[in-house]
């Protein structure tokens, strides 16, 4: 398998690092503050070029994310983190504002730049079970870091090493139960048997297609 090529497309929250003061609270004039997030470019893996568009994945873990808000049988159709990706549902982020992913990744030039996936439809995706192991061919390349930003967004009862690759979650049901939901793992395996619908602190890898400019 080639190497896989980085794109730079779109701008999230990444790096607490790269905060006004290099921290998200500062005291100024004897008061403290909330710094405001900043968003740096998202780098994102070439998984397929075709004649005229791309498929990407991003390089990290941009968000820990349930894969749905509630414990059900639950498929990525009607699930709350396609909704979240795709603009039709929105969650408090770290300054207070109900957003969503396409609100805050994409300017509306590079909304129109990306391509609905065939398989779902969808402008932001999880890959399949089956797409995971189609372009990512090894447990050592399917490892993913979250970003310091994804991390500083953690329950408190979850304990993560600075650098060590977290688990994400794909969009294929369990091959036990609707209520479970396939994830790649911290050593880059597949849990088939998935993780609960509602668990936290498993890490989100949007995946979408781009129009592919021609030179």
């Amino acid at each position: 398998m080639e190497a896989m090529g980085i794109l730079l497309f779109g701008n999230y929250p990444q790096d607490p690092g790269k905060y006004v003061n290099g921290k998200r609270i500062s005291i100024v004039d004897r008061q403290i503050i909330t710094n405001p997030l900043m968003c740096l470019p998202v780098e994102w893996y070439v998984l397929s070029e075709e004649t005229d568009r791309m498929l990407l994945l991003s390089k990290y873990a941009l968000d820990f994310l349930p894969f749905n808000d509630w414990t059900a049988d639950c498929e990525w159709e009607n699930s709350t983190l396609r909704g979240w990706l795709n603009g039709v549902f929105r969650y408090k982020n770290a300054d207070g504002d109900e957003v969503d992913f396409l609100d805050v990744c994409f300017a509306e030039e590079e909304r129109e730049q990306i391509v609905p996936d065939p398989q779902t439809g969808d402008k932001v995706f999880l890959l399949s079970l089956d797409e995971a192991f189609q372009y990512l061919q090894t447990n050592e390349v399917r490892k993913c870091i979250p970003t310091a930003y994804a991390v500083s967004r953690l329950p408190n009862t979850h304990k993560y090493i600075d650098g060590d690759p977290c688990s994400w979650w794909l969009r294929t049901i369990s091959d036990k139960t609707d209520r479970f939901i396939m994830t790649v793992e911290r050593n880059g395996s597949f849990l088939k048997s998935g993780q609960l619908v509602s668990m936290s602190g498993i890490g989100v890898r949007p995946a979408l297609w781009i129009k592919k400019v021609i030179q």
